[in-house]
């Protein structure tokens, strides 16, 4: 019983040890608003593109790790969504950590004469964190040629959470039977 106790007290210890090395995956939501403007053609009925006009793209809010970025300036990469490709969308530096978005999909969701959104998943990056799939959409209005972009991520348990937790419960349970004397 106590080589068990022992054995899953080195099993703690040891995924300890492996999530501290490990990444921990990005959390939050980012929110930005800027200009564009609609490629190929005239108007959003028949755009196949979005062109993000310069200078204007800025943080609008954030939680969690983009937390505290409203009013950042921020490079978008135009793209095309017919035919798509895949872009590193935007990037921006704030505090020495460097923030990116790649796209990995896009789907039409409206388009009209006045307005087009699009929603999709994409890869966000951040400096010393893993990479981390998230969702994201656009929403841009014609008239005024503002656009609203966000990209969330729902926070996951880690295999090596789910893992500790189990060995603890192994450990727990040896303890229990050597006490009670129910030696296994």
């Amino acid at each position: 019983m106590r080589k068990l106790f022992t054995l899953a007290l080195c099993g703690i210890g040891l995924l300890a040890l492996g999530s501290v090395a490990q990444a921990a995956p990005i959390v939050g939501e980012i929110h930005f608003v800027g200009a564009w403007a609609p490629l190929n053609g005239g108007g959003t009925a028949t755009a196949t593109g979005i062109d993000f006009v310069p200078p204007f793209q800025i943080v609008l809010d954030g939680t969690d790790n983009y937390a505290g970025l409203t009013g950042t300036s921020v490079a978008f990469q135009d793209f095309s969504f017919v035919p798509f490709a895949g872009v590193p969308l935007w990037a921006f530096s704030s505090g020495g950590l460097n923030y990116s978005f790649d796209l990995l999909s896009v789907a039409v969701t409206f388009q009209d004469s006045t307005q087009i959104g699009l929603r999709g998943q994409g890869v966000l990056r951040l400096t010393g964190f893993d990479d981390t799939i998230a969702n994201w959409d656009f929403t841009g209005n014609q008239g005024s040629r503002l656009f609203s972009f966000s990209s969330d991520n729902v926070a996951v348990p880690e295999p090596t959470t789910v893992g500790l937790l189990g060995l603890g419960l192994i450990g727990l349970t040896a303890a229990g039977s050597k006490r009670s004397g129910n030696v296994a």
